[in-house]
């Protein structure tokens, strides 16, 4: 499955960019299997960044996170992330895509992938009632899937809503342009044209965004103790 979402990855970036040989930022990565894949099919440097240091199956791995990249400004062409700003605090979700308009180079491309809040996907170990309030929807789980939630919020287990609306606000504040929205699993891109149908029929919406010559209409902290 990753080498089949890697290979709908480079084919959507490669609408608008070429991928060999570019320098490439894959923002919490996991264990580096997309990094790996990336690479195997377009050489380049390719880098992983994710917050937890275990079991990598890339080597270019570095710890770090979205709302703040160790890495200098305008240094990749391409910036990854994908399935992550869900699982970032809402009021942080704004700081990291600003960090990734910050390290992405002029003219490169940022791919964004999020799982529309509304969507019955989107709930990770408690969907689909993840739109209800945490105790009943932990409750709906365990009675429906007999599965045990060891928690007492949304925040332990890292879950956090994110609309497409929402998404697309935050991306223009950062300074992004949007070249194109994608429906990742089903390829019904037409569905993230439509309003309200794209937070609710979309499992997963890919973000392809370009950073032109503009100031971004936030400012983001720049105090880095660690440079690629």
């Amino acid at each position: 499955m990753r080498e089949y979402f890697a290979a709908i990855l480079i084919s959507e970036v490669e609408e608008f960019m070429s991928l060999w040989n570019k320098r490439i930022l894959d923002v919490g990565g996991a264990r580096g299997e997309f990094c790996k894949v990336i690479y195997n099919e377009r050489k380049g440097e390719v880098i992983n960044l994710d917050r937890d240091s275990s079991q990598y199956v890339w080597q270019k791995t570095i710890i770090g996170c979205a709302e703040d990249i160790p890495s200098k400004d305008n240094a990749f062409d391409l910036v990854i992330c994908r399935g992550v700003l869900e699982h970032i605090r809402q009021e942080k979700q704004q700081q990291s895509i600003n960090e990734l308009f910050r390290v992405t180079k002029i003219g490169g491309i940022c791919y964004i992938m999020i799982p529309p809040w509304y969507n019955p996907h989107a709930g990770h170990e408690l969907k689909p009632f993840h739109v209800l309030p945490f105790y009943v929807a932990k409750y709906l789980r365990a009675l429906i899937f007999r599965e045990r939630i060891n928690a007492e919020s949304f925040e332990d287990i890292n879950l956090f809503p994110i609309t497409f609306k929402k998404m697309l606000k935050m991306v223009t504040i950062s300074g992004f342009k949007v070249m194109a929205t994608k429906d990742t699993h089903f390829r019904m891109h037409f569905l993230t044209k439509i309003p309200v149908i794209q937070e609710i029929a979309v499992p997963s919406v890919s973000f392809i965004l370009k950073k032109e010559k503009r100031t971004p209409k936030l400012s983001h902290n720049l105090n880095f103790c660690l440079v690629f």
